[in-house]
């Protein structure tokens, strides 16, 4: 791996030189003068600031006139410029930029984002421990802050589906004593978690002996389809608990809007319990309108105040972290994490230091990346033969009209709706009938064989999608399984798009009129390109125009199709064991398709 490798130091390894340059008997390697510094810890914009930097970090916030000038010192004129922490996104799946970790890096420093805690748990399904081995060391050596979630939720619920792997405890307390993650991953199963689940529980455990911080999601369907005003006041339960709000704004899935309500609609709360996140957001995201600071215009635009938004995604960030004693505040001690910005509102982000390093200017990284080099095991990870027609019958005894259960997909939602449609089969099967927008769905085990698999497939209804006749979909982007998800408005344009995928060993496909229309190439874990984020965003954005040709009016239908295998979310969902239901107040159950009485 050839390239630029970023140098950190630890802080324990600069306090003589820190202190030395900061009472002025030694030089600073970077000085920032005349600066208009955004304060997070008061929430103050302070006039006329200096800052000055000694090995990566801030070793003076004030006046610098008395620091002395070396040869190597780098001086810079903010001329009245904002300067502010770099942004931190403390919910993140990089695998949804459809992009490794470095090239990940280089699409989103340039926007501000200077830390990520990201849940590889995608990965994870598909490869288990060994994943969060690889992404570590993968992320080693670049200039953006990469915390590493221990992902527990492997397979999302035990005994619902087939994953890749399973993660236990003993692999998450290995996982910090390695060294890989920093903190435990969201906690998806919560109904493993409330309905006292003991694997879930020794995770839970295991994290908490590690001493690390502890994330997780509870999904309802209260906070959605519209009731705004209860979403809000969701979010301000939760930090009245003492929990953080992770207001999420990612491609697809847009709560911000609606949950900061519950900061603008009552005056003078503290909002240090108050995050702002990506969770999930495209290469075609990143690269067309941005990552942190897309989220910090869209939350000033909601009608939060610059500082306070800007407050959410540093210092805020950084105590949920438990890391604010060295990042996510312009303070002496903390990480020269640095942005200049030319207008608060607007987030125009001029420059971004990394430890003191510049990283990137006017949208533009200025340092080189380079590529790691994977195991050939991490790029082969889709172990299916190809498919026929036949593969996507769904026989039935009746000949008459039955009942069958239908997932309606929402979109811009995560959850689904259950809905009984009456269909009558042909030849003794149930078909897809794109008329009635009734599209056939499957999920097939595609990972590395194993013993006991008990369910290699499962067909059954979408709703929702408008596919055209002759359209079909196929994805080894299915969350959490990632097993291989295959939609269509015919069993022949099904076997079309499915055996696209396996060719090329994971990634998208769309058929539109029974022929490949476009294609998105994954081949990390069927997860991720290897390609640059620009890049990959112009296939997603051939593989979205697919989709729109196929019949599908949605933006970001890939996303909304992807969640059809979550099984942990309300109401119904697919794996490859069966259709699973999740109601509210209700343990996890597999039901039948059709509909008895």
């Amino acid at each position: 791996m050839t390239g630029y490798v970023h140098q950190r130091y630890s802080l324990h390894e600069i306090t003589q030189a820190m202190v030395a340059t900061a009472m002025g008997r030694e030089p600073a390697d970077l000085i920032i003068r005349n600066a208009r510094l955004v304060n997070v810890n008061v929430a103050r914009i302070q006039a006329g600031v200096d800052i000055a930097v000694r090995h990566g970090f801030i070793a003076l916030v004030g006046d610098a006139s008395h620091i002395p000038m070396g040869e190597e010192t780098t001086v810079v004129d903010a001329d009245g410029r904002y300067v502010m922490p770099g942004f931190i996104d403390t919910h993140d799946h990089v695998e949804s930029s459809m992009v490794d970790v470095r090239n990940f890096a280089a699409a989103v420093l340039p926007h501000g984002t200077t830390t990520i805690a990201c849940d590889n748990h995608e990965i994870t399904n598909v490869f288990g421990v060994r994943a969060v081995e690889l992404f570590y060391k993968a992320a080693q050596g670049l200039p953006l802050k990469v915390q590493v979630a221990m992902p527990v939720c492997v397979p999302s619920i035990p005994g619902f589906e087939d994953a890749g792997a399973a993660i236990t405890a003993e692999e998450v307390a290995r996982a910090y004593e390695e060294g890989w993650a920093a903190l435990q991953g969201e906690q998806m199963n919560f109904p493993g978690l409330i309905y006292g689940d003991p694997g879930v529980h020794a995770i839970t455990a295991a994290s908490l002996k590690a001493g690390v911080v502890l994330t997780g999601h509870y999904a309802s369907l209260a906070l959605d389809e519209g009731l705004n005003a209860f979403a809000a006041a969701g979010a301000l339960r939760r930090a009245q608990l003492g929990c953080y709000a992770q207001q999420r704004y990612g491609s697809a899935w847009l709560d911000m809007p609606n949950l900061i309500r519950a900061v603008t609609e009552n005056p003078g709360l503290d909002t240090r319990f108050f995050t702002l996140v990506t969770d999930d957001v495209t290469s075609e995201t990143i690269v067309n309108q941005g990552h942190m600071d897309r989220v910090v215009r869209e939350a000033i635009r909601q009608g939060l105040s610059p500082i306070q938004a800007i407050q959410m995604v540093t210092i805020n960030a950084a105590q949920m972290l438990e890391q604010s004693r060295t990042i996510g505040t312009v303070s002496p001690g903390r990480a020269a994490d640095l942005l200049i910005v030319s207008d608060l509102v607007n987030l125009t982000i001029e420059q971004v230091y990394a430890d003191g390093v510049l990283v990137a200017e006017d949208g533009e990284m200025v340092v080189e990346i380079a590529p790691y080099d994977y195991p050939d095991w991490a790029l082969h990870s889709v172990h299916l033969d190809l498919m026929s027609a036949n593969d996507f019958r769904i026989p039935v005894a009746s000949e008459g009209p039955v009942k069958v259960r239908v997932m309606r997909a929402v979109p811009g939602k995560v959850h689904t709706e259950e809905q009984i449609v009456e269909m009558t089969p042909a030849a003794g099967n149930l078909r897809a009938d794109p008329a009635r927008d009734l599209v056939k769905a499957a999920i097939f085990y595609r990972h590395a064989p194993k013993e006991h698999l008990t369910g290699s497939h499962t067909l059954g209804f979408v709703t929702g999608l408008s596919f055209e006749p002759g359209a079909a979909f196929a994805s080894t982007v299915s969350h959490d399984c990632h097993n291989l998800l295959v939609l269509g408005a015919s069993d022949e344009a099904m076997a079309t798009a499915a055996n696209a995928v396996i060719e090329m060993d994971g990634g998208m496909v769309v058929v539109v009129d029974g022929e490949v229309a476009a294609k998105l190439p994954l081949p990390l874990g069927g997860l991720m390109a290897l390609e640059s984020a620009a890049e990959t965003a112009h296939r997603l954005e051939q593989i979205e125009a697919g989709l729109q040709a196929a019949g599908c009016p949605h933006g970001s239908a890939e996303m909304t199709i992807s969640l059809l295998g979550l099984i942990v979310i309300e109401e119904l969902h697919l794996s490859n064991k069966g259709l699973v239901a999740l109601k509210p107040g209700q343990p996890p159950a597999f039901v039948d398709l059709i509909v008895e009485g």
